[in-house]
């Protein structure tokens, strides 16, 4: 079997006309995708004058590409772009809210602060008004 297969391919490549076909396919291949490859071997002028077994050959090749999940390179360089916009769009993401944490933090510590200092104070006051009533007592107690 292996060795049928074998023989097939090197009389396929042994040809000039199939093997300058096959680089221009495997090329529109990369490039373009199957269905640009799969065309350009349609309308291959010298399809006619290859061997029978080329076609098949072909679509051995095609379904082998897809198989390992290869892309056409225009593909390849579409997604490409789409990471790196994502990768933009995902710092500022990632910078807007650390601004907001920082922005959000500055102002609750502001107004954590703000409510101690009216806290100390007041407890200041009820001090003062405490010490105020024991000596206020005291004079009382005194002046009896």
């Amino acid at each position: 079997m292996y060795e049928d297969i074998t023989k097939v391919m090197m009389e396929l490549y042994s040809n000039p006309l199939f093997k300058k076909a096959f680089q221009e396919f495997s090329t529109k291949l990369q490039q373009e995708g199957v269905e640009a490859a799969r065309k350009f071997w349609d309308l291959n002028p010298n399809r006619d004058k290859l061997f029978n077994a080329a076609p098949e050959f072909l679509e051995q090749m095609i379904s082998f590409y897809s198989s390992m999940g290869f892309v056409p390179l225009s593909k390849h360089e579409e997604v490409v772009k789409e990471n790196e916009k994502l990768k933009k769009e995902n710092q500022f993401l990632k910078d807007t809210i650390k601004e907001l944490q920082e922005k959000v933090f500055t102002e609750g510590s502001a107004k954590v602060q703000e409510a101690w200092t009216g806290i100390v104070e007041k407890q200041i006051e009820v001090s003062k008004d405490i010490a105020k009533n024991f000596f206020d007592l005291f004079k009382q107690k005194d002046q009896k």
